[in-house]
């Protein structure tokens, strides 16, 4: 018989905290999950508050499995560690998600890494949600105090006999992974498809799981856990496109090239673009910003009242060079995929340049580097000479992020590059010293801040009288550093408009200004304008500033335009307006002077999609903005949602697979 001695040494002791720290693991994840869905307020199509996202056993089943590797890992101090970086892990996405969605309504996503340092460097200590920073830190103190409590004071174990403590191990792993994974694969077969007399992109989930076309539609519905695990599945394994499949997208583009329109008002001017960075309609006054506010009033200009764009500053750079913009990748990854961006705009302008000495040109009062233009900018879009921060030879220096040196010093200083002295012309001036934070004094701008305040009062007035904008008071130093900001953009242009004059430049030169978004900083546009927060929906926050200088085109009269217009349409405008050969199947919106621009659908790479009446995240959920809008204009809002999507879709397929089609750009013309 087997003695007690035997039978003792048979029997297996495991700390009890090695099935606990799991478990713990398993319920501080979704007390995580359930208070940021909480604070920020997601709510699902029936308006109802969600605690939980919609397809939450997604989330569940990743968090088995990492809980399974937790258990895995037997060594005392290793499993601590891991425990607790799976836990800051999603402390620190809590603290990122509500952070961007306080300033953008846009949660963090991978496409951001592209950007590197670029898409954290632009914010700045008074943009953090602190209340997301307390929350999150909060409760994962907390968590932390509740495992040290129970690693030092719980010392029981378990006693096991006959299996071995391998086994064990191994067995409760493949159980909590076939647990996940049974979880998992459940949830994708119950994830809603299409039914008759819908349609796949605003309808399936299913569809919405495969590509996370609406992003914070995906966070909401899939997860903290099952939106990042699924972006990093759908970064690592992409379906290779067949054959015919690539030939029929280069199809695609060769079926959507227009040729040269020699007949054009401007056809072989030259050209300005300005990217008037943070412009808002309330940033343009008659005493602090004259010659803005002369073009604003139709003063040898063109005005799109009813222009809008919610964008990063990068992404309206790039869609009004390239009529698009690469969502799920990089623009160098793109050039290193073969793609080669035959149809951006500096490209298009040299191919109408025939005979005619022809050169274009980039000037931005930054590093070269930043968003890797140096490389995107001259091997990708074309320019032939970028002129950044490296290259100014004045006395202002930058002093770091947000402390600019003035964009009137900058351009002054590379006059002769934005107005080279060839027989034709391309230049983009794209702003800097506008940019926010606007919490400090800029050195540069004190004389513009000493304007301002002698001008408050019948500033105010004329404010009061001609505008609906809620101006502040005259101590309010934040705003006061705003309009010192656009008081030098408008010195800018003045400059620049001047020189046109003076260089004998005037009458066949045009200069296309537009703002790349709103004043987002300080939550500036919402506060003048009047908007909560919590209104994301209501698009006049994102009706910012698009006008043409054009004594050519204007003859002396201004000329007003109120067609619903976005970043989108910039681009084919000037194609039109140049007569420059373009793609229409490369562009995602129309020229502003045709019959399709009552087609024009915003839809920011940020989050949501717009008209001026109609605003959505998802195309299945609307809200109506404007008034006495129908059932038509409704169907036809689904509709142009469908036909970009659609196009997008193709787009980003001939990005990621370098399809450049077979037209040649290199013909001269007369």
């Amino acid at each position: 018989m087997e003695t007690s001695k035997e039978t003792k040494s048979k029997e297996k002791s495991i700390p009890l905290n090695n099935f606990l720290l799991p478990l713990l693991f398993i319920v501080f994840a979704i007390i995580f999950e359930m208070a940021n869905f909480l604070y920020l307020g997601f709510r699902n199509a029936d308006g109802n508050l969600m605690v939980l996202p919609s397809y939450f056993l997604f989330d569940l089943a990743i968090i088995l499995m990492l809980a399974g590797l937790i258990y895995v890992v037997q060594n005392k101090i290793a499993v601590q560690i891991l425990y607790y970086f799976l836990l800051f892990v999603q402390c620190a996405l809590n603290i990122a998600n509500s952070t961007m969605y306080s300033i953008f309504g846009d949660i963090l996503s991978f496409d951001l890494f592209y950007l590197g340092g670029e898409a954290t460097s632009s914010l700045s200590i008074d943009l953090i949600d602190w209340g997301g920073v307390f929350l999150n830190f909060g409760l994962f103190a907390l968590m932390v105090t509740a495992s040290i409590l129970l690693v030092k004071y719980n010392k029981r174990k378990l006693t096991v006999k006959y299996f071995s403590k391998f086994v064990i191990v191994l067995a409760l792993f493949i159980l909590a992974q076939s647990m996940g994974l049974g979880l998992y694969q459940a949830q994708e077969y119950s994830l809603a498809g299409t039914v008759a007399g819908e349609t796949e992109i605003e309808s399936s989930d299913k569809y919405l799981w495969d590509n996370f076309q609406f992003k914070l539609d995906a966070f909401k519905k899939f997860g903290n856990y099952g939106f990042y695990t699924k972006s990093v599945l759908n970064l690592m394994f992409n379906e290779e496109v067949p054959e015919d499949q690539l030939q029929s997208y280069s199809d695609y583009i060769d079926a959507g090239y227009h040729e040269a329109d020699l007949t054009a008002p401007l056809y072989g001017d030259n050209l300005i673009v300005i990217l008037c960075e943070s412009l808002d309609w309330f940033g343009i006054d008659p005493y602090n910003t004259p010659t803005l506010y002369s073009l604003a009033s139709g003063n040898n200009s063109i005005v799109f009242t009813d222009f809008y764009a919610r964008n990063r500053t990068n992404n309206s750079e790039g869609i009004v060079l390239n009529g698009s913009m690469p969502k799920d990748i990089s623009i160098n990854a793109t050039l290193e995929n073969g793609y080669n961006f035959d149809y951006a705009l500096p490209k298009l302008f040299k191919a109408t340049s025939g005979d005619v000495e022809t050169v274009v040109n980039y000037v931005h009062c930054n590093d070269a580097s930043y968003y890797g233009r140096d490389v995107t900018h001259t091997q990708g879009l074309g320019f032939d000479n970028l002129y950044t921060l490296e290259d100014y030879t004045g006395d202002q220096v930058k002093a770091g992020w947000g402390k600019w040196i003035s964009d009137y010093d900058f351009t002054k200083n590379q006059i002769d590059n934005i107005l080279p002295d060839t027989d034709r012309f391309m230049t983009m001036v794209t702003m800097m010293s506008s940019h926010g934070p606007y919490t400090y004094d800029n050195p540069y701008f004190q004389e513009y801040y000493q304007t301002y305040l002698d001008n408050y009062e019948k500033y105010a007035e004329w404010n009061t009288n001609n505008t609906d904008f809620i101006l502040p008071e005259k101590d309010d130093e934040i705003f006061m550093h705003y309009k010192g900001a656009i008081m030098d953009m408008d010195r800018t242009v003045g400059n620049i408009i001047s020189e046109l004059k003076t260089r004998g430049l005037e009458d066949n030169t045009s200069i296309v200004l537009f703002a790349d978004h709103n004043v987002y900083y300080n939550d500036l546009s919402l506060k003048l304008k009047g908007i909560d927060k919590s209104e994301y929906y209501e698009t006049y926050a994102y009706n910012i500033p698009l006008m043409i200088y054009s004594p050519k085109l204007t003859n002396g009269e201004g000329i007003f335009v109120d067609d619903f217009c976005n970043t989108y349409d910039v681009l084919p405008t000037i194609c039109d307006i140049y007569g420059l050969p373009y793609n229409s199947n490369l562009l995602l919106g129309y020229s502003i002077f045709s019959e399709e621009i009552k087609d024009s659908f915003f839809v920011s790479y940020l989050n949501g999609m717009f008209t001026e009446n109609i605003y959505s995240l998802n195309i299945t959920d609307i809200f109506i903005v404007g008034e006495n809008v129908t059932e038509e204009e409704i169907a036809k809002f689904n509709e142009n949602a469908n036909k970009f999507y659609n196009k997008l879709s193709i787009l980003e397929a001939i990005y990621e697979n370098g399809i450049n089609g077979t037209i040649n750009l290199t013909s001269s013309y007369v």
